[in-house]
């Protein structure tokens, strides 16, 4: 039978908020080991599980519908993938779904964030409806100067928590936390609690699926 791709959905809280992505790989990768499930392996002499992550998360950030994609050997009921796949990983990384792809990676084009912080609310509601809000964006290739004003779409704050959908994607991508180094730019005061957390990714208007 020829491999057949397959889509995990899951989260990552809690403590695993701290793994790191190239951790994360290691982690799914020896979970899926455990399993015993038939997951396809690269060939030649150095065989290795493939997975594709499709949007990275952020050291110390949570994502609730994170998603992931390999390959399956043989027909398995999904329901069994999902729950062997349970029991083989640590507790604050939990599979949600297991599907088949509808969309590739370089169609996810947003996602959404739930954010705690110690952030004055109406300091914070202040910095949100300013005309500009320019930032330092730092990357590989080195830093520039990002409006986040026409980035931000949906903007919703309740008490200390803010809800925001950004650009997200393998071209563009932005990290919440830049609102939040604005805000420290902006006021002279360093936001000491906070807690973001991806809850949706999108593809155009839609979920990513």
């Amino acid at each position: 039978m020829p491999s057949v791709n397959t889509r995990a959905f899951f989260s990552k809280t809690g403590r695993a908020k701290y793994i790191s992505h190239l951790d994360l790989s290691s982690v799914i990768i020896r979970a899926m080991k455990r399993t015993k499930l038939p997951i396809w392996q690269t060939e030649g002499f150095n065989p290795r599980t493939y997975v594709t992550f499709m949007l990275p998360l952020s050291l110390g950030q949570e994502g609730l519908h994170e998603a992931m994609d390999f390959r399956l050997t043989e027909d398995v009921p999904y329901s069994e993938v999902k729950e062997r796949l349970n029991a083989a990983l640590p507790a604050d990384i939990r599979v949600t779904e297991i599907t088949v792809p509808k969309d590739k990676n370089t169609d996810i084009t947003a996602a959404r964030y739930r954010i705690e912080s110690s952030a004055e609310p109406e300091k914070l509601r202040a910095l949100c409806e300013k005309e500009q809000i320019n930032v330092e964006k730092r990357t590989k290739k080195g830093s520039t100067i990002v409006d986040l004003k026409p980035l931000m779409s949906d903007v919703k704050l309740d008490g200390d928590v803010l809800e925001v959908t950004l650009p997200a994607g393998n071209s563009f991508n932005i990290n919440p936390a830049l609102i939040f180094e604005a805000y420290t730019a902006e006021y002279g005061e360093r936001v000491k609690r906070l807690k973001i957390v991806r809850t949706h990714i999108y593809s155009g208007n839609r979920e990513f699926e």
